[in-house]
């Protein structure tokens, strides 16, 4: 018997939800049933749906399954931005664990400067596609989105430990990188020619970070000057900004110092910088950066480094939030990611020729 309405010719075009029900002369309803509750079609009608689209190689829409089973498998996953080698391992970590979970990936960004245009609620992400929201948190202008609400998504919040019912967290150990880099320093610095150069000051990273420096120097028996932290911008125009404006040159001239950036790019700034004026990285200032990106490597001197499990981050989120949709009332989660410092040349003390 020929399917009414029109022929069907394999590999023309995308096939529709209307194509299969016309082919296997069923209605739509019945398709979508056969795709969604199997259980209430008849085997013989079943079997034929299903022979159909075989046949016509018809791929279901998740997001046209999502309006009928309100689960469209789509994950949201929200980052400050998508810029440079930080936020892309992030997102390739959450996208392998996410299709490792069967769900795709929808990555979102605030970079614009307006945190609060990810709406936890369902009609603010993903058009209410999304069944769940991994979001990285990263200052306190952002906290208004764990405000409770009764029409939330399933969260899990990178960065900050939420404390709040039913919201699972990520977090990595700032204060032992830090302090550990700190430590790292003071085998050949003294404590008040050491440096911190951060992020914005109210950045939860930053603080974190900074913190953790003020205390190993304070265990030192230092307490720490103010001129002995600066914040700016995680990039590596503000780390050739403060090393020019702070005057580290004429620092490093009466005698090696040590510099802890906040992060790679940070350090990095600082390094050409350091260049430019004629020190020698290693010689003149040991130099000690955050993260581990690729650049740390590649860079001359090598740039030691405080190493990010920045894939598992991505990865641990997405596993969370698939745990929190399929069980919503499970107790939080937290779970805290180990940090390790690289050395490299640019923070091992050589004399000078």
């Amino acid at each position: 018997m020929k399917p009414r309405g029109k022929s069907f010719e394999i590999g023309k075009g995308p096939t529709s939800i209307q194509d299969v029900a016309d082919a296997a002369q069923v209605s739509i309803a019945t398709v979508s049933r056969v795709l969604n509750n199997p259980s209430v079609v008849s085997a013989a009608t079943a079997a034929k749906v299903r022979e159909v689209i075989d046949k016509l190689g018809y791929v279901p829409n998740p997001f046209a399954q999502g309006l009928i089973t309100r689960e469209s498998r789509v994950l949201c996953f929200a980052l400050p931005d998508m810029y440079g080698e930080f936020y892309g391992e992030l997102i390739r970590g959450a996208d392998a664990q996410a299709a490792e979970l069967g769900y795709h990936l929808l990555v979102a960004s605030n970079a614009r400067g307006n945190p609060l245009s990810l709406k936890a609620g369902r009609s603010g992400i993903g058009l209410g596609l999304a069944d769940g929201l991994a979001v990285m948190i990263t200052d306190p202008e952002s906290l208004p989105l764990l405000q409770p609400s009764e029409n939330a998504l399933p969260m899990v919040v990178i960065d900050v430990e939420a404390q709040r019912p039913g919201v699972d967290c990520v977090v990595i150990d700032n204060a032992a990188g830090a302090s550990e880099a700190t430590q790292h320093l003071l085998t050949n610095i003294p404590p008040e020619r050491i440096f911190f150069v951060g992020g914005s000051v109210v950045n939860f990273d930053t603080r974190h970070r900074a913190d953790a420096f003020i205390a190993v120097l304070k265990a030192s028996g230092h307490t720490a000057a103010p001129d002995q932290l600066s914040y700016g911008m995680y990039n590596s125009q503000w780390g050739t900004q403060w090393f020019n404006d702070r005057g580290i040159a004429a620092i490093a001239a009466s005698g090696p110092i040590g510099i802890f950036a906040a992060n790679d790019e940070i350090a990095i700034g600082v390094l050409h910088a350091a260049e430019d004026a004629g020190l020698e990285v290693g010689k003149d200032l040991l130099l000690i950066g955050f993260d581990d990106t690729k650049l740390a490597s590649l860079v001359r001197p090598a740039l030691s480094s405080v190493q990010v499990p920045l894939t598992d981050i991505g990865a641990a989120a997405i596993r969370l939030l698939a745990q929190r949709i399929d069980d919503p009332t499970r107790e939080p989660t937290t779970i805290h990611l180990a940090t390790k410092l690289i050395i490299r040349a640019s923070s091992q003390l050589q004399p000078k020729k």
